[in-house]
């Protein structure tokens, strides 16, 4: 079961327009006189950091397979084993990730691994995640692992 990425709009405007202005950036300074000298390159790196950055979080899904969790970020391909999961909780915050949301969820694992994703169907896939991991119970709107 497949389900997309969320993506706040205000979000992705301002996305937008921070690379427009780094598109805009070396065609400025290229046509404008320079008032301070600079390096031919400086003006183009914010475009070396989109190129580097966009496919590192573009195309954005998550996948409940029969018996893993499967995250696409970009060119990240994740695979976490239901078993392994220790818990899943909603949170609403602006930490740094590959995300394009802020209404996201945090997956823990065993190890320690720690995935933020940001399923546009939020409570149908904790829904799902509920059945395929048999570890986890309800605390709230979180699940987690019971007590011992």
């Amino acid at each position: 079961m497949r389900f997309a990425a969320k993506f706040d709009r205000w979000l992705v405007s301002v996305l937008v327009f921070a690379a427009a202005f780094s598109f805009a950036l070396p065609v400025i300074s290229l046509l404008a006189p320079r008032l301070r000298p600079e390096p031919l390159w400086v003006p183009f790196a914010p475009l070396a950091i989109w190129v580097a950055v966009l496919p590192s979080t573009l195309p954005q899904y998550y996948e409940l397979r029969n018996d893993v969790l499967f995250l696409r970020q970009g060119w990240r391909k994740i695979s976490v084993p239901y078993a392994a999961l220790v818990q899943v909780e909603p949170v609403f915050d602006s930490r740094s990730a590959g995300v394009f949301s802020l209404d996201r969820i945090v997956v823990l694992t065993q190890v320690g691994k720690r995935y933020l994703v940001a399923p546009a169907e939020k409570d149908r896939f904790m829904s799902e995640i509920a059945q395929r991991a048999p570890q986890l119970e309800w605390k709230g709107f979180a699940l987690a692992m019971p007590l011992l």
